[in-house]
């Protein structure tokens, strides 16, 4: 029976987790859109609570079975303590980083978390390490790291070259395309939500499926209905409790016109949306982030509020070695004596 206690509180943690995504990373979502003016606070917070909540219904699965393979750990209920602890960590670290004002990655969070917990319950040969061959190839630990780290990269190439290719494409247009730019906002902002929806609540979805398997209650081929829908309630509980001190941070890296946040939104909602497809788990708000910068960079490089953008930079940096240790020490000094009554 005590199994089912452990069960009850990794499901409780990964809600509660699932819960900072929203408040930590979706107050991202719109910020480009907000501070163009495109769209109000209000309009926002509706606009992703909606989507955020379809995306993480009905997102597929891939990114979720990504989370789960990085751990080789066999479905056996001495996993449990480790996920709790893993969870635990990320929490503490999304709510310290929100109270901070800085919106790191609850991706990066997460996956250090897991990493150390691994390591303090089993040791290094519990981690899949993987194969870091290409991208579409690449598996286990190395799959995630890639997806994590090149998908920045590719918000920023996104960001710079669209704005090259809409500047020239309207520099002869008047002033009047400013409303539909911003008419558009209606359409990327939904698009980006459903995205960040999908993609950011299968990481704990996957983390629940390891921990379902391990309690003998799954074969962890697919995510149960009841999972999607706490995890899909509990980030759009997130959106509606939206820190605004996150979005002025992340809109004041560039002074944004329509076109600008026209282009920082279309950038970071493809980009999300095919990794969500794909299977790739990456932090929305480092793309989203990352867009800008590119974006800013197009115009005029000088205009970047670089300091702003190196802390945010040294934060993601800082994450999966920082929170891996939490991890482990929270593993260590209090989650793994949970497996004596196991």
């Amino acid at each position: 029976m005590f199994v089912y206690f452990v069960l009850a509180l990794v499901v409780i943690l990964a809600v509660a987790f699932t819960y900072t995504i929203g408040f930590q990373d979706g107050s991202g979502v719109a910020a480009s859109a907000i501070k163009a003016r495109a769209i109000t606070g209000r309009q926002a917070v509706a606009l992703v609570s909606i989507f955020e909540f379809t995306g993480a219904m009905l997102g597929g699965s891939a990114v979720a079975r990504a989370i789960r393979d990085i751990t080789s750990w066999p479905a056996r209920p001495d996993l449990l303590p480790v996920l709790a602890s893993s969870l635990s960590a990320a929490i503490i670290w999304n709510i310290f980083t929100r109270r901070m004002g800085v919106p790191t990655s609850s991706t990066h969070a997460l996956v250090g978390g897991i990493l150390g917990g691994v390591i303090a319950g089993g040791g290094m040969q519990y981690i899949s390490w993987g194969s870091p061959e290409m991208i579409y190839k690449a598996s286990g630990v190395w799959r995630v790291l890639l997806s994590l780290f090149l998908s920045p990269f590719a918000g920023f190439l996104a960001g710079l070259l669209l704005f090259k290719f809409f500047a020239f494409l309207l520099q002869s247009v008047s002033t009047r395309a400013n409303k539909y730019l911003n008419g558009m906002e209606w359409v990327l902002v939904p698009m980006l939500a459903f995205g960040h929806g999908a993609n950011e609540t299968q990481k704990a979805m996957g983390v629940i499926m390891l921990a379902l398997c391990a309690a003998g209650l799954s074969q962890g081929a697919e995510i149960p209905l009841w999972v999607r829908t706490i995890s899909a309630l509990a980030v759009a509980s997130g959106i509606l409790s939206v820190a605004p001190l996150i979005v002025r941070r992340v809109g004041g890296i560039y002074k944004q016109r329509p076109l600008h946040g026209f282009i920082s939104q279309l950038s970071s909602a493809s980009i999300v949306l095919f990794a969500s497809i794909t299977g790739g788990p990456l932090s929305t708000s480092q793309v989203v982030a990352s867009s800008i910068v590119g974006v800013g960079s197009a115009e005029r490089i000088k205009g970047v509020h670089w300091q702003v953008a190196r802390d945010i930079v040294r934060a993601w940096f800082l994450t999966i070695p920082a929170v891996a240790v939490f991890a482990w020490l929270l593993h260590m000094l209090l989650f793994r004596h949970l497996n004596l009554f196991l």
